[in-house]
């Protein structure tokens, strides 16, 4: 998974079609008969100078790839066509390092990070395989993913997949510290 968010920005589709500046987000897995998919998110950044942390704004664009062969199958501009009320199109949503990193060196995170997108891995070739994947694993990868997310991003991605993030991000947390629209 690693690989592909890096090498997603070499493509010619990403180049023409989606900001330089954009960040690659979490992935999004799901299967469709026969195969299994991967929607990537791509969200706006900007550092303000003088100040610590960087902006973070709504997601801009997104690309599906088929996961075996790493082909994309389909882009949307999600200026243009999204999930969300149209007021939360614009506007910064956040700021990077969130709370639960903030702490964290440089290399922790990336170290964090990296453990995370092994664990897409897995949770890739369990979905290609129909392996069922053992609970405590499942705790773990929710439980990572909790902490790498971005708070002011979670009501875009629960909006792009409902289904994925509220099996491995349960709501609880959404609704109690107000991280839908409108709230």
């Amino acid at each position: 998974m690693e690989q592909l968010t890096r090498d997603i920005r070499k493509t010619p589709l990403f180049r023409q079609l989606v900001p330089h500046e954009a960040a690659v987000g979490w992935p999004i897995p799901f299967r469709k008969p026969g195969k299994v998919y991967v929607t990537l998110a791509f969200f706006g950044m900007s550092a303000v100078p003088g100040q610590s942390g960087t902006q973070i704004f709504p997601p801009l664009s997104m690309v599906t790839v088929d996961w075996t062969t790493q082909r994309p199958v389909e882009y949307i501009d999600l200026r243009f066509r999204h999930p969300w009320p149209d007021d939360r199109v614009n506007g910064q949503v956040g700021v990077f390092p969130h709370q639960a990193v903030r702490h964290m060196s440089v290399d922790d995170y990336r170290r964090a990070r990296a453990d995370l997108m092994a664990m897409y891995d897995r949770l890739l070739a369990s979905m290609i395989d129909g392996e069922q994947l053992p609970a405590d694993w499942v705790e773990e990868f929710s439980q990572q993913l909790r902490i790498l997310m971005e708070p002011g991003l979670e009501p875009y991605y629960r909006a792009l997949s409902p289904s994925f993030f509220s099996r491995f991000l349960p709501d609880d947390r959404a609704t109690d510290q107000g991280y839908r629209f409108g709230e």
